[in-house]
């Protein structure tokens, strides 16, 4: 069989050497240039060659040792750059903290992109015990986490088939929804109640409770939710009393302008 050609671009040099930062975003984080060639059907000797302007400017890493390619540290200065002079996230941080005293949780913020869900900032829970990721990690499993059920929620339904059919269902915890009857009528009630819920479904020991944030358009702009222990969301008092906490502040920020 004729393996598929690559779009045509006006730059195809610039287009490939993106395609290669995007897949040392993925699962595995290091790659061979032989497992980079194949998986991106680049020829290895022009591939070689767009490996080493990347190494050179440092946007990525060469492991001489173990002869394989990741992501350099030069990406995570941009980006800490990006956030730290973003306008949403300096908007969004006052209502983070507004969250983090009513609920007595750790807040965060989430956005979209591509198929990724990515935190962009939190305000850790002022209690002793609390949960913590790292700003700038990326959760891809969106049946499995609360921001990723609003996004689908308010995704059309051969969209939202589609989209399922080309991320699956990876079962995580023995929690995790694994089909897309269950997913939809999970959707049903997020739509209904304006707040999505997920106890241990993508890590043992954690929920989260999350509420959109829409744009001037009305698209969902980012998502705002709590972080707490997977079992102070059993008593169903607290679990609707974070969901309309996390959806009335997420309210606030669209009407005041801090979704866009």
């Amino acid at each position: 069989m004729n393996k598929p050609s690559e779009p045509k671009s006006p730059v195809p040099s610039l287009t490939r050497a993106l395609r290669v930062l995007d897949a040392l975003t993925e699962d595995p984080v290091e790659r061979s240039l032989s497992e980079l060639s194949r998986e991106l059907r680049i020829p290895s000797a022009s591939l070689w060659r767009i490996l080493k302007v990347l190494v050179d400017q440092a946007y990525i890493i060469f492991d001489k040792k173990r002869r394989t390619y990741r992501l350099g540290f030069k990406l995570m200065y941009m980006g800490n750059l990006m956030l730290n002079g973003s306008r949403f996230r300096s908007q969004g941080r006052e209502y983070l903290r507004k969250l983090a005293d009513r609920t007595g949780e750790t807040a965060e913020l989430d956005v979209r992109i591509r198929d990724q869900l990515v935190l962009i900032d939190q305000v850790t829970s002022p209690h002793a015990v609390y949960l913590y990721s790292h700003v700038g990690s990326a959760m891809p499993f969106f049946h499995a986490t609360a921001p990723g059920k609003v996004y689908l929620a308010h995704t059309e339904p051969d969209k939202l088939r589609s989209v399922m059919g080309k991320l699956g269902f990876p079962r995580l915890t023995p929690r995790t929804i694994q089909d897309l009857d269950a997913l939809e009528k999970e959707l049903k009630t997020v739509r209904s109640d304006g707040y999505a819920i997920d106890r241990e479904e993508m890590r043992e020991g954690v929920g989260r409770v999350a509420a959109p944030v829409f744009d001037a358009s009305g698209a969902i702009s980012a998502c705002l939710a709590v972080a707490c222990p997977a079992f102070r969301l059993n008593d169903p008092k607290k679990r609707e009393a974070y969901g309309c906490a996390v959806k009335e502040i997420a309210q606030e920020m669209t009407e005041n302008g801090s979704g866009v």
